[in-house]
């Protein structure tokens, strides 16, 4: 199912002609905004990933 969908997004991308990059930056956009709204819904959790020690 996921390859179909893949497919389907090549084809869009080759008809618009974006390129790669611009694809991944709208990409990273979406997910960074999904993921802050999804942080926002709980204030009280600490969602920043662990700190490694050196």
């Amino acid at each position: 199912m996921d390859n179909n969908f893949d497919d389907e997004f090549d084809e869009l991308e080759a008809m618009f002609g974006q390129g790669e990059s611009d694809i991944q930056k709208m990409e990273k956009v979406v997910l960074t905004q999904n993921i802050e709204g999804f942080a926002s819904c709980f204030p009280d959790w600490d969602l920043h990933p662990p700190v490694r020690g050196r």
